[in-house]
């Protein structure tokens, strides 16, 4: 079974994500990487195909679903688009539902297109603060639970990172984005724009800071984030900011507990 890390540049890219989303607890079994984090978000609660392994598909898959059983969790796997089929037909057979939610990986080379410094954003790095926290919980439209196991996440991060917001004109953040740095790439996470502010260029301004600040103080090479492939804003966002290079696309697959 193949994967996205048959090429260098997208294993580092694939190592980036994972470092700069970490879940909160992990099981590493035959080339497969089983993510925990209480249920909050699909990226962190998912098993990725690291490497092909040498056990039968069958078998892998069912320890996964013992895995996410014993937490009282749904078995998601992400798929990236270079994996042979036969695990598809697998978990069509094991009743899993369609395809969820098909993703690029795009990548940026600060060669190609120098990052921009962006003089209106606010940056804090290491963790955010209780300001970015809470404003990120509102546009998330999170709970109390959700928005205390994200900032554990976010603890968790063991690379560089920084926050970035541009504020309002009351000096709230109207936009938000953060970055984590893993071998000369910056891996985004977290864009988002409050509903009122949208078109004005404040996810801009906010990815902007990230990537320079990624690039002059950690010597980052590089960025890469995630987009859903049918978000036609999002991507034209992106590609006009220099995120041009489509590594690999996934999708999940979900089985309910």
């Amino acid at each position: 079974m193949s994967s996205p890390t048959a090429d260098p540049l997208a294993r580092r890219v694939e190592e980036a994500c994972l470092n700069g989303w970490p879940a909160l607890r992990e099981v590493v079994f035959d080339g497969w990487l089983i993510r925990l984090a209480e249920g909050h978000t699909r990226r962190t609660n998912s098993v990725n195909l690291l490497g092909p392994g040498i056990l039968p598909l069958d078998r892998k898959v069912r320890y996964c679903e013992e895995i996410y059983a014993a937490q009282g969790l749904p078995t998601i796997f992400c798929i990236p688009s270079t994996v042979d089929p036969t695990l598809g037909r697998l978990l069509d057979g094991r009743g899993y539902d369609p395809p969820e939610d098909e993703s690029c990986v795009l990548f940026m080379d600060f060669k190609e297109t120098p990052p921009r410094p962006a003089t209106d954003a606010l940056l804090e790095q290491g963790l955010p603060g209780e300001a970015w926290m809470a404003a990120l919980a509102e546009l998330h439209g999170q709970s109390g639970p959700a928005r205390r196991t994200h900032r554990r996440i976010l603890e968790s991060l063991s690379v560089p990172a920084v926050f970035a917001a541009v504020p309002r004109d009351d000096g709230r953040p109207g936009a938000l984005a953060y970055g984590a740095v893993h071998d000369g790439i910056v891996c985004v996470n977290s864009v988002v724009t409050h509903p009122a502010l949208r078109r004005r260029g404040l996810a801009r301004q906010a990815l902007s800071a990230v990537l320079s600040w990624a690039q002059a103080r950690h010597g980052a090479t590089g960025a890469c984030l995630s987009v859903v492939a049918a978000n036609g804003p999002a991507r034209a966002l992106y590609e006009g900011m220099g995120f041009t290079r489509e590594m690999y696309r996934y999708h999940y697959r979900r089985r309910q507990a």
